[in-house]
């Protein structure tokens, strides 16, 4: 099963808008093996990021210690650009 963490600011209203996009797109996809979790960027140290498969930020990140990979789903919140974000999760979770 693939880890994914959604995260944003506080990691209370975008992370959250984020989630349920995603979840319904990987639902519309039939992809079942993800878990979606969603934290504040400021409860994430390196070690965290690291301890998933897949991260989603509603920001830009500068981790270079962090492994994992990390895509902006800005397109998420405002829609622009929003399936070939989609895509590209989906085409990282089923490598």
């Amino acid at each position: 099963m693939k880890k994914v963490l959604v995260v944003c600011g506080n990691g209370i209203a975008s992370s959250s808008v984020m989630l349920a996009e995603l979840q319904d797109y990987l639902n519309d996809q039939s992809v079942s093996d993800v878990n979606l979790d969603k934290k504040s960027l400021m409860d994430c140290t390196d070690d965290v990021f690291n301890g998933y498969d897949l991260i989603v930020s509603s920001t830009k990140l500068d981790k270079p210690n962090v492994t994992t990979p990390i895509i902006v789903g800005t397109a998420l919140l405002t829609g622009i650009n929003e399936d070939s974000v989609l895509e590209e999760i989906k085409d990282e979770l089923i490598k």
